[in-house]
């Protein structure tokens, strides 16, 4: 669906973008019906790594995948999805996908714009169309596709007063940045909330009950002054995501071997 000159293929190959992960989730955990339907049918609580693993593959297996990928993708998803529906929820509705679609625009282009690079409008125009186009993978026929669009709908959903306003959605926050299993994410909950509460307005943190944590302010600014000038030195094995690595080698067989960071980095 993309290809190296694509803004999906530059934003998300970085894996710093997931460093805005934890607020994701937990933006998305504020929308009533994606609450719900989280609490009735995932076991993010006893499964959180497995949970967030398959999201992850695929989140990547769409950005960088081939047909094939992003066709099993689709099905796999729909399979899932037709099963979550219930009193007050339902997985294909539009308004609960964009707004899932949305945490993932605006954790990305975070985390990009704070420790990779500024991104001027034109590009996020072309992050924003990248994300529509990645959104009909899961059903999702209309949705933002200019940098404008976007704000106007991100802040008329964070005035509404909607997000946060059923006791479910503080329940999964939570539940997300602190996981009751398994004991290395229930070890690591004190990062999560640490990431998540730094991106995610202290307004919507209060209505979710989720507190503050002392360890926000020492991270992110040790995160501020190291990142921005280690990511240009990094090998590309750490720097950038496994999927968008084969991704290059699918697109251009002449680079496989040359383990050349230098190449990597400038598609």
């Amino acid at each position: 669906m993309f290809g190296p000159s694509s803004m999906m293929w530059r934003v998300n190959r970085e894996r710093v973008v997931l460093l805005a992960g934890p607020a994701a989730a937990v933006w998305q955990a504020a929308h009533p019906q994606v609450a719900r339907g989280v609490a009735r049918h995932s076991k993010f609580r006893e499964d959180g790594i497995g949970r967030l693993r398959r999201t992850l593959d695929a989140v990547y297996r769409v950005a960088f995948g081939g047909a094939g990928e992003v066709e099993a993708v689709r099905q796999s998803v729909a399979r899932a999805h037709r099963a979550v529906r219930g009193e007050g929820y339902d997985a294909v509705d539009p308004g609960a996908q964009r707004w899932v679609l949305a945490t993932l625009v605006m954790a990305s282009a975070t985390a990009y714009r704070r420790f990779v690079a500024p991104l001027p409008e034109a590009e996020l125009d072309g992050l924003v169309s990248d994300y529509a186009l990645f959104g009909t993978v899961f059903g999702l026929a209309e949705a933002p596709r200019t940098w404008g669009e976007f704000r106007g709908y991100w802040d008329a959903m964070t005035n509404s007063g909607e997000l946060g306003s059923d006791p479910v959605c503080g329940e999964v926050a939570r539940a997300v940045v602190a996981p009751r299993s398994p004991w290395a994410m229930r070890l690591a909950s004190p990062l999560w909330k640490a990431l998540a509460a730094e991106l995610v307005p202290g307004e919507l943190r209060t209505k979710l009950r989720l507190e503050d944590t002392r360890w926000r302010a020492p991270l992110w600014n040790a995160l501020d002054a190291v990142l921005p000038a280690l990511l240009p030195l990094a090998p590309s094995i750490f720097r950038f995501a496994p999927h968008y690595r084969r991704a290059v080698l699918r697109a251009d067989p002449s680079e496989s071997g040359r383990g050349s960071r230098r190449r990597l980095s400038r598609r």
